[in-house]
């Protein structure tokens, strides 16, 4: 029973640790400043030299395209795709194909000796 209460009074003590409180001279001379503004009023003649007049924006022009009417989107409609093909040379021209979008060709590794 002796032992208990020593174990006891070992396991509830509290410590506190005390120290002196350091100096900030950054934040002290921060909240100083802080403390020392004050901020002039703001005029209405200060406030409208400081703003642009509202003008209503200007209206949307009618895109060319849409401006030559239906026979021209026929026409486009109806026009030839192109598409590359080998040139006179014998040289071939990259084809477009559609699922080649984003393929990133492989590097070879360098092999290291």
């Amino acid at each position: 029973m002796f032992t208990s209460a020593i174990y006891r009074a070992s396991v509830s003590k509290r410590c506190f640790s005390i120290s002196v409180p350091r100096a900030n001279l950054i934040s002290d001379l921060y909240v100083k400043e802080l403390k020392a503004f004050k901020p002039t009023p703001i005029s209405a003649a200060s406030a409208e030299s400081a703003t642009k007049p509202w003008k209503a924006p200007v209206a949307a022009k009618i895109p060319a395209l849409e401006a030559e009417g239906a026979d021209a989107l026929a026409e486009y409609d109806s026009a030839p795709v192109e598409v590359l093909d080998a040139s006179a040379d014998g040289s071939v021209v990259a084809e477009y194909k559609p699922d080649d979008w984003f393929v990133f060709e492989e590097e070879e590794e360098v092999a290291h000796h």
